[in-house]
């Protein structure tokens, strides 16, 4: 009669959780990751401090934020966040900026 080896499943589940980083695509999404909840943070507190938008597009802005992650910070930069107060509707006046703001909503 033989037996069979041992195995200590304790140390196999240790080895696992010190190398959960093993590819350099896992450090590019963790990194990605990181960034997608800055912008998406950032976002929110200008949505909802500086933006006179209805609430259906400030809660637009904010979750294609939180999938696009920096490149919907900057979608939202470059196409609705205001350069100085009051001047919101002369800053979205250009075609593409309407555009983008039905896109959103």
């Amino acid at each position: 009669m033989t037996l069979a080896p041992r195995i200590d499943v304790n140390a196999l589940v240790q080895t696992d959780r010190r190398h959960m980083l093993i590819q350099p695509i896992d450090y590019f999404l963790v990194v990605w990751f990181l960034l997608a909840g800055a912008s998406t943070l950032f976002v929110a507190y200008d949505q909802f401090r500086n933006n006179p938008e209805p609430t259906v597009m400030r809660w637009g802005f904010i979750l294609v934020t939180l999938y696009m992650g920096p490149f919907g910070l900057l979608l939202y930069v470059m196409s609705d966040k205001e350069p100085r107060p009051g001047t919101h509707e002369t800053f979205v006046a250009p075609l593409w900026r309407q555009g983008v703001g039905s896109t959103i909503h």
